[in-house]
């Protein structure tokens, strides 16, 4: 069989430039917010390094009275559908920061999604990401039927405080860096399984260097 070409920038290891645009993160889970923030162009690293701060204060182990679960706080019937291997070792475990890290990124995204078809459509109104934000911690089900933000105190403060503490975790004069990062990131994503040929420049096969 053919290699597969790996982007080291992915799985971790050395310091890359990418990682410049995060502070205040835990060094080993720089690696993993950057690939689950470059899946979409509506959910950042810092967004989702402010998340779990806000969800866990980093704590793989952490569990809610109501059941959540992990770093990133999923109920288990929300694990159930969304729970990602993000690590790869073949099984997705909620309390693996890992896993549970990229299983947010890939969750908001897919809430992005759907907020942003509703937006088209008139269903709802407010930006992208703080709608996001509010489904991930309300449920899609009550921004839609409110139209927005749903009006509880819990959600309305959460929205505010990841908005705001967001901004924390982006270094200082690394802005340009970290948008230049994430789409390094999310172009490298596109040749995942992509063979080694001599050479190569294309999706049919690609050359290491």
């Amino acid at each position: 069989a053919s290699p597969l070409l790996v982007f080291p920038l992915l799985l971790g290891g050395g310091t890359t430039s990418a990682a410049q645009g995060l502070t205040g993160v835990p060094s080993e889970y720089v690696d993993v917010l950057l690939r689950a923030g470059a899946i979409c162009a509506d959910v950042s690293p810092s967004i989702l390094a402010a998340q779990v701060a806000q969800e866990s204060t980093w704590d793989p182990n952490a569990t809610s009275p109501v059941g959540a679960q992990g770093i990133a706080q999923f109920m288990p019937a929300t694990w159930a559908t969304h729970g990602l291997d993000g690590d790869g070792d073949g099984k997705a475990d909620v309390l693996n920061p890992i896993d549970a890290i990229w299983s947010q990124g890939t969750y908001m995204c897919d809430l992005a999604s759907t907020v942003t078809a509703w937006l088209d459509q008139g269903k709802v109104s407010g930006s992208v990401l703080d709608l996001t934000l509010a489904a991930y911690n309300a449920g899609l089900s009550n921004v839609e039927t409110y139209h927005g933000i749903p009006p509880f105190p819990e959600t309305q403060n959460y929205v505010a405080t990841i908005t705001t503490n967001a901004k924390n975790y982006v270094a200082t004069g690394s802005a340009g860096t970290t948008a230049s990062g994430n789409a390094v990131v999310a172009g490298a994503q596109k040749y995942f399984g992509v063979p080694y040929v001599w050479g190569g420049s294309s999706p049919t096969g690609v050359d290491c260097s």
